[in-house]
């Protein structure tokens, strides 16, 4: 089972995370994850470096890793196009090690642009879209698309990899698991075990009987949060950077951290537990792992809210 290590551009400054993302290649992480945002999920001490930038300087520091977003969002600012562009060169460049994700996004990173906080049903039109328009665009020569909202008049891509870039959906809920289906490489899930298998694969094969597909050749990846370290009580503190994420659904309108921060203030630390694993000890963090590769799950990967990143990174790789 492979491993995985997020690398959050909302906490941490686009060096250290350099620094992260070597230290988990030297660890024997199969993999690096990174967010992709204009706002992050909280204000104070936050930080929100540009992933494509990111991704070219991380992947020119290390040597095998493999580097994707985790997520992209194609609903405004991005249109599927130039994600396509972008990607094709970074495969073209660094063959075999990038990859990108889509999903249907956070308003976060619209509304502070300009563009509109479409309703969920337009957010899936746009990405079922962005994975025909990318989709074709990697197939080479010219397209003309007219899709739902996103089009193409005679676009071609002049530089292509010679091996293709996996394109991964993320999802939650079934609607967005059978557009994985019918189109990603893999599917990158927030969800439990428990709807997984009981609500998020059958959709998964829906969409790939729909497409024609053998749903078997879609990676199953469970992104996990875990804070780990020496004493809990730090541990806990170090994860309560994310309780906006458990004050704001993603589904909702709010796009400034100031006030994603306000709500977020509301949620007691006693409730992290229920944020993602907070622990002291690291068997526990491999039980998790243990628990998602019997689950099907073909990859975990870990967004650590760990005090010590650094001593989180070293440990778990002891064991990878």
């Amino acid at each position: 089972m492979r491993t995985g290590l997020f690398t959050a551009h909302e906490q941490h400054a686009p060096t250290t995370l350099l620094d992260h993302a070597t230290a988990a290649e030297d660890a024997g992480f199969d993999s690096i994850w990174t967010s992709d945002h204009f706002h992050p999920w909280w204000h104070t001490d936050a930080h929100c470096g540009a992933a494509w930038p990111w991704l070219g300087a991380a992947l020119e520091r290390t040597d095998d890793i493999r580097f994707g977003t985790g997520v992209t969002p194609p609903i405004g600012r991005y249109h599927p196009g130039l994600i396509a562009q972008a990607f094709a060169t970074l495969g073209a460049m660094y063959p075999g090690r990038p990859f990108v994700t889509l999903a249907t996004g956070e308003a976060m990173n619209e509304k502070p642009l300009g563009y509109e906080w479409p309703e969920y049903p337009e957010r899936k039109a746009r990405l079922e879209d962005a994975c025909e328009i990318i989709t074709r665009l990697w197939d080479g020569g010219y397209h003309d698309y007219d899709g739902h909202y996103w089009t193409l008049d005679d676009a071609r891509l002049y530089t292509l990899p010679d091996e293709r870039v996996p394109l991964y959906v993320a999802g939650n809920g079934p609607n967005t698991a059978e557009v994985a289906g019918k189109y990603a490489d893999g599917f990158l899930t927030l969800a439990d075990i428990d709807t997984y298998e009981d609500e998020l694969v059958p959709a998964l094969e829906r969409g790939a009987e729909t497409a024609g597909r053998d749903p078997e050749d879609i990676d199953r990846i469970r992104q996990f949060l875990v804070s780990y370290g020496d004493d809990e009580d730090a541990c806990r503190e170090a994860a309560a950077f994310w309780r906006g994420t458990m004050a704001v659904d993603f589904s909702e309108g709010v796009a400034d951290p100031r006030e994603i921060e306000r709500q977020g203030r509301e949620v007691p630390l006693s409730e992290m537990d229920e944020w993602g694993l907070i622990t002291t000890d690291i068997d526990d963090v491999l039980a998790v792992r243990e628990r998602h590769k019997e689950a099907g799950f073909d990859e975990i990967e870990f967004l650590s809210s760990s005090p010590d990143q650094g001593a989180f990174i070293e440990t778990l790789g002891e064991y990878l």
